[in-house]
């Protein structure tokens, strides 16, 4: 019993600590979903800093050559300046849960609420939002994306 209370109070301490609302997908309890007041609260959450959303799938063959340059991208810059949030479009948690697995990400990753896509303007992916610091949304890019080009651009935004 007692070796079920700590994973379980881990969980229950991230939960209360995440500065945002996420639900966990069903099924298990380590993919956190992304709802659309999720979302905003993690944006407001972050103002001071640039943030970069890649919206992507694990069935999506040109979205999983994109992670590389996302990553590369989050080594360059400091938790500070830039914060990195990948959110799935994927349909079942379970295959999210498993590619997650077997490739570690450097940033977290989110599963989608139904209907998020939609009500962020998402028509295709992979599809790239970056914000300012102020919070506005100032890039939009679809396809892949070299590690040279992105980082380029969130340098920019870092120091205008």
């Amino acid at each position: 019993m007692k070796t079920m209370l700590l994973p379980t109070f881990l969980l229950l301490a991230l939960v209360a600590l995440t500065p945002y609302r996420v639900c966990w997908a069903s099924g298990g309890n380590d993919v956190p979903v992304m709802d659309v007041q999720g979302f905003g609260d993690f944006l407001r959450e972050q103002r001071g800093k640039v943030v970069v959303v890649d919206f992507w799938a694990t069935w999506c063959g040109p979205c999983r050559k994109k992670l590389p340059a996302l990553m590369a991208c989050r080594d360059r810059f400091s938790e500070e300046e830039v914060a990195m949030l990948g959110i799935s479009l994927d349909f079942n948690p379970e295959t999210l849960r498993s590619f997650l697995k077997v490739n570690q990400l450097n940033y977290p990753i989110f599963l989608a609420e139904d209907g998020l896509g939609a009500e962020l303007g998402v028509q295709s992916i992979p599809l790239l939002h970056v914000y300012d610091a102020a919070g506005e949304l100032v890039i939009v890019e679809e396809g892949l994306t070299s590690p040279e080009t992105l980082c380029q651009d969130v340098g920019r935004l870092i120091s205008p």
